[in-house]
């Protein structure tokens, strides 16, 4: 409050001098009783500071570097949270899907949408905490999206839609994460991937469309918006122009994997 130009950085009023750091002050009056007391604090710490000769600048602490990037206090808040395996949380981007169907399963690993039981820990005051689609168990993320039995019959019939009836999905880990299905060929991979989080972003919306514009639930519907939608939007998002022929889409999508001359992406 003393100091006459407000804009004085502490480089201006801390001179080093023959390794030691003396005080260059331009008061607008002489400090006197509680001032004085904060001055000398002062002149105390700054006696015990190496201060170099760089320009003022911030540090981040909580890093070796000093330089703050999202990306560490991301892991650090995971890691906190989480745990040491925090990064098994992160997905790996899928050029098959708009950004919207990304972050939808980013926040679904995270356990961020709001699902009955994680707005009842959140202190919101509901009605009931069990599933709308069945009314039978507490709505949590992995109920919601794959073990309600209305909607774990969508994915019986999207493993028989692309002929995946070897494998099974059971949990969260399965819908959103583990690399199940052709393992062997990364396109292949990347393409159930993305039809996986699109049939997750699709039942969570007409999940939302029950509850709050009083749609009927309809498996046939959902099926056939997640088939649509993912030939929408993975044709489109491929790197070559090579279209992929709906009726071929619609009766095995493992086709477009199977075939080294039709896959698509590969340039």
């Amino acid at each position: 409050m003393l100091e006459s130009h407000k804009e004085a950085t502490v480089v201006d009023r801390i001179l080093h001098v023959n390794s030691t750091s003396i005080g260059n002050w331009d008061w607008s009056r002489p400090p006197s009783g509680r001032a004085m007391d904060e001055l000398t604090e002062i002149n105390n710490l700054i006696t015990s500071v190496n201060i170099s000769d760089c320009p003022d600048s911030w540090k981040f602490s909580l890093d070796t570097s000093g330089i703050f990037t999202t990306s560490t206090m991301s892991n650090l808040i995971n890691t906190l949270k989480y745990g040491t395996n925090s990064r098994n949380l992160s997905l790996p981007r899928n050029k098959y899907v708009p950004q919207k169907v990304f972050i939808f399963s980013w926040r679904v690993v995270q356990q961020k949408i709001p699902v009955r039981s994680e707005l009842d820990k959140k202190g919101i005051d509901l009605h009931t905490i069990l599933c709308p689609l069945c009314e039978h168990h507490i709505e949590t993320t992995e109920h919601a999206l794959v073990n309600c039995q209305k909607v774990s019959s969508i994915w019986t019939q999207i493993l028989d839609w692309w002929n995946q009836n070897s494998i099974n999905i059971s949990n969260i880990n399965e819908a959103i994460i583990t690399d199940q299905g052709f393992t062997h060929n990364s396109i292949g991979l990347s393409l159930w991937q993305a039809t996986k989080w699109i049939a997750c972003y699709i039942i969570w919306k007409h999940r939302n469309l029950m509850i709050f514009s009083g749609k009927i639930w309809n498996p046939t519907a959902i099926i056939s918006e997640i088939q649509t939608q993912s030939f929408s939007w993975i044709s489109n998002r491929s790197r070559k122009k090579v279209p992929i022929e709906w009726h071929q889409w619609l009766l095995n999508p493992s086709f477009y994997v199977a075939s080294p001359s039709n896959r698509i992406g590969v340039g």
